[in-house]
């Protein structure tokens, strides 16, 4: 910073020391130093003067649409708000991805709730205002003016009877306006009306979040039994919902009153009957969401039947699995949600049992099959498709899951620091892919269910660069896929199903995992599956794998596939015949279409020579050839060499046919099939990045390594523009935080939802 005061503030309350901020920071603007006194009182100061600086301006949150989740949604923490949506003092692990997510998520929900409750007090405010000039004026309507001793003076008069209860009426609807907006704005707590309410399965997530006297959470919250979160938290949303209608009987009244249409033998009959149900969407909106939240135990395991029950009532409650894969509260037992060959108690690695061995409970597939229910599935590997996901699924008006993946540093083996490189390796291997499905999106399941935001989606693997220096000393690059066993072999939850590969031994049985992997079974005998690594020194290794992990890979492959053929997306494999396809049938179009211009350009020449062999075999010999070609000149003629397909036969220099005809044939035909495709070539805008402003977030990297990519300084650049979708170019654009990424022109015209995505790309380019 400068001046003396920093311009980044490390909240001394929350920061546990896990690094995890200095591991993600890039060019070193963070960095570690020794805790002692002087830095303790350092940070403490700063973050005093942080928490008394103006709230952030909104043209530093880049966000296009809120509701609909479009734009730079990361940078809604800027505002104070949200980032202290949660608090300090909790008990968590260092590097607790619990943590993160829920962070990620309540910050969600404050931005949408906040500005909603603003609006509504303004509201309130108008209608009171309204209501008290209403009965003010009826009050003075039967005032009279009299001349009491010379003197001009207001007289009372007694109101009739009709005024009074009128008067009175509005009197009791202001006093309940006013009561409500103080629960808005003050309450009973002091702090205004909460922006939801948690309901707790008993795990890390109630652990760590009531370490006496601390709770990190500024809402309601209850812990209850492992599998009752559910359970507990309908209850709440049942006479919660009940307040809320209170509320909205009140408001309504109110605007009744104010527009004089109030008719209390109408009204009040139908206002007793409102329930949630009948809310508008705007009063729907305020309604402050209840959450349940657990863990995978809690809520795949003895709790599934509670969830079940919840996701089939209908309530628009909002289930927040924290999936760890693991019990990881009580000392890493095995878990339903867990990945096949994980190794923890009750899945011990031995003879007899080599890991886990059934496969993984998928809960958002569970929750789809429920079908009235929105599903996120999302992690923090990518901010953006978490954030954008909770936005709508708080708006839904159906039961909501989100499944979000929260790797657990002391039970699946990793360093502190290491969870947003765990997130982001099981998102690119398809381990946990991100997907949302919307019930309200549409009548078939390719329009309900989406995985936008998964890297690289229409390759079978995302790809990556692997740099390493040889035996000589060079250094080599190799293009690799991203496989389940490069994430898993990061893990020591998976780490005694890889062998490393010493020496020469065996080369000739070692395959590549992602070249083992296509093979049928006949084709796998005598082949050992491997993966490249990086030893010291940037040398290449290798680690073998076992068969537990190729089971793994494959029914991951087997998980991504189902969801893009729910998703009405094409299979790789169809996709690369397709194009292949495409190329062919683009060859025979050009071919079809020069011969087609070539055919145009001499059929008039190849009718004029048929009717001169016409005439020459008609003739009888006494009439010279000059004299016959002469009769055809007046026929159209052939085109002349420099394409002027008007010109006239020309005569030859010597009654020579056959070479005349020669010459002429082998006359160039104009170029008429290549200018319309260059006319439309001019016309299209090829995507471009301002790459001197980039910030290398990796937001568009992350989204198609194939399209975007970073140069030696770091700047992001289209590496190929047809290597994605026009819809890509338009996210990642939304997502930039610095606004440089302009989509262009679409490429490919018959790209679905083409015109939605035009529109969205107009403040781009």
């Amino acid at each position: 910073g400068s001046g003396g005061l920093l311009s980044i503030t490390i909240n001394p309350e929350t920061c546990k020391g896990c690094n995890i901020c200095v591991e993600v920071c890039p060019d070193d603007a963070l960095r570690t130093v020794k805790q002692d006194a002087a830095v303790v009182e350092r940070l403490r100061r700063n973050w005093r003067l942080w928490q008394h600086l103006p709230e952030t301006d909104d043209r530093y949150v880049n966000i296009a649409s809120l509701e609909e989740g479009i734009g730079t949604l990361p940078s809604l923490l800027l505002k104070q708000t949200n980032y202290t949506s949660m608090l300090g003092g909790d008990g968590a692990c260092m590097g607790c991805g619990e943590k993160t997510i829920l962070h990620l998520v309540f910050g969600a929900l404050n931005a949408l709730m906040q500005p909603r409750v603003r609006a509504h007090v303004e509201h309130l405010d108008g209608l009171i205002a309204a209501l008290d000039a209403k009965a003010r004026t009826l009050l003075a309507s039967d005032a009279d003016l009299a001349r009491v001793a010379g003197t001009t003076e207001a007289v009372a008069v007694p109101l009739d009877q009709t005024k009074r209860r009128e008067v009175e009426r509005l009197a009791k609807v202001i006093a309940d306006l006013k009561d409500l907006r103080w629960r808005y704005t003050e309450g009973p707590s002091g702090r205004g009306r909460a922006s939801c309410g948690i309901a707790n399965a008993t795990g890390c997530s109630s652990v760590w979040g009531s370490t006496y006297p601390y709770n990190p959470y500024p809402f309601p919250w209850v812990n209850h039994l492992f599998q009752d979160a559910p359970s507990i938290a309908i209850g709440i949303f049942e006479g919660h919902m009940r307040k809320m209608a209170d509320g909205v009987r009140v408001v309504r009244r109110a605007e009744l009153e104010r527009a004089g249409e109030y008719d209390a033998a109408v009204h009040e009959p139908e206002l007793a009957k409102l329930d949630w149900r009948g809310f508008s969407d705007a009063e729907f909106a305020l309604c402050p969401p209840i959450f349940a939240v657990g863990g995978d135990g809690a809520m795949l395991d003895i709790g599934f039947q509670n969830l079940s029950r919840l996701l089939v009532s209908g309530k628009p409650i909002r289930v927040v699995m924290l999936d760890t894969q693991v019990y990881s509260n009580t000392g890493g037992q095995a878990c339903t949600s867990g990945f096949l060959g994980q190794v923890s108690d009750m899945a011990e690695f031995g003879p007899g049992q080599r890991g886990k061995e059934e496969t993984r409970k998928e809960l958002a597939l569970l929750a789809v099959a429920h079908r009235n229910v929105f599903v996120v599935q999302s992690s923090q590997a990518s901010p953006s498709h978490l954030l954008a996901g909770v936005l709508r699924g708080l708006q839904s008006r159906h039961p909501t899951v989100f499944s979000l993946h929260c790797p657990c540093p002391p039970e699946h083996g990793l360093a502190d620091e290491a969870a947003p490189n765990a997130a982001k390796l099981s998102l690119e291997s398809r381990a946990f892919p991100l997907l949302v499905y919307d019930p309200a999106a549409g009548p078939s399941m390719a329009d309900r269910l989406s995985l936008d935001g998964n890297p690289s989606i229409d390759e079978p693997q995302p790809a990556y660069t692997l740099t390493y220096v040889d035996d000589g000393g060079a250094e080599q690059t190799m293009e690799l896929p991203v496989t389940v066993a490069d994430w898993a072999a990061t893990e020591s939850r998976f780490r005694k199903h890889f062998t490393r590969i010493t020496g020469d031994a065996g080369d000739e049985e070692l395959v590549p995992l992602h070249e083992y992997l296509p093979l049928a079974p006949d084709d796998r005998a005598g082949k050992r599956p491997f993966i490249y690594t990086l030893e010291s020194g940037r040398r290449l290794g290798r680690l073998a794998v076992d068969a537990e992990v190729v089971r793994l890979a494959e029914d991951r492959r087997a998980v991504w596939n189902l969801l893009r053929e729910m998703a009405g997306l094409k299979a790789p494999e169809a996709l690369a015949a397709e194009a292949e396809l495409e190329q062919k049938l683009a060859a025979l179009r050009a071919e079809y279409e020069a011969k087609l211009a070539d055919l145009k350009a001499r059929y008039p020449w190849a009718i004029a020579r048929r009717l001169a062999e016409g005439l020459l075999k008609a003739g009888d010999g006494s009439e010279a050839l000059a004299g016959l070609l002469e009769k055809a000149g007046t026929l159209p003629g052939a085109p002349s060499p420099g394409g002027n397909g008007g010109a006239v036969l020309a005569r030859p220099a010597a009654p020579a046919p056959a070479v005349a005809a020669a010459s002429v044939a082998t006359a160039p035909a104009p170029a008429v099939a290549a200018a319309p495709a260059a006319r439309d070539e001019a016309l299209a805008m090829e995507p471009y990045i301002d790459g001197a402003l980039c910030t290398a977030c990796n937001e568009c990297t992350n989204l198609n390594k194939r399209l975007f990519a970073y140069n030696a300084k770091k700047q992001a650049y289209i590496k190929d523009p047809r290597a994605g979708t026009f819809k890509e170019l338009v996210q990642a654009a939304e997502k930039c935080p610095v606004k440089i990424i302009h989509p262009g022109t679409p490429l490919n015209p018959k790209e679905k939802d083409l015109a939605k995505w035009i529109q969205r790309a107009t403040p781009f380019n």
